[in-house]
């Protein structure tokens, strides 16, 4: 009984020594000389910047989605252009998307009378005669990337349908 209870026990013990020799063996570091750290802090990781794309563009190249170039400033938003034509379809989808990103706060008319409005400082009324003089490139940078209060919608909505709410909002413009 006892020589079977050794073998069992020197059984388990071999093969308990060859399954951590083979987990080693796979944390050896690809370049020589350098060791293989078995636990790294958030610290110590390769990162990038916020919102930095992670690969390198390739120079002379167009991406066909996912990127939009980046907006540096109000004047540089100001030159932005919509790169959408827009047809009946589209306008409903504007002002769909206009009622449930936008209307929340600046009203379903655009006024600055939204249903959160007096809860927070008030937003402005969009159909005033200066955001009548301003540059569609400028509210889309602003829908894209938020200002004060307001926040960024550039997760949950597409360049085109940023563009759709910046066209709707001109439609709502016009019918003031």
């Amino acid at each position: 009984m006892k020589t079977s209870n050794f073998k069992f026990t020197l059984a388990l013990c071999i093969i308990g020594l060859t399954a951590v020799s083979i987990l080693l063996a796979g944390c050896e570091s690809e370049q020589p000389g350098e060791q293989t750290e078995y636990r790294t802090d958030m610290y110590s990781q390769p990162s990038f910047k916020p919102q930095e794309d992670p690969i390198a563009r390739v120079a002379g190249t167009a991406p066909m989605f996912g990127y939009e170039a980046p907006i540096k400033d109000s004047l540089e938003a100001t030159k932005l252009k919509t790169p959408f034509l827009f047809t009946r379809a589209s306008e409903d989808t504007g002002k769909f998307l206009f009622n449930t990103y936008c209307s929340v706060c600046h009203g379903v008319a655009a006024k600055g009378d939204g249903l959160v409005a007096p809860k927070f400082s008030t937003p402005p009324d969009l159909t005033a005669p200066l955001y009548r003089r301003t540059p569609d490139g400028y509210f889309y940078s602003v829908i894209r990337k938020g200002h004060i209060i307001m926040p960024s919608y550039y997760e949950h909505t597409t360049q085109r349908e940023r563009w759709l709410i910046v066209a709707h909002l001109r439609r709502l413009q016009q019918h003031d």
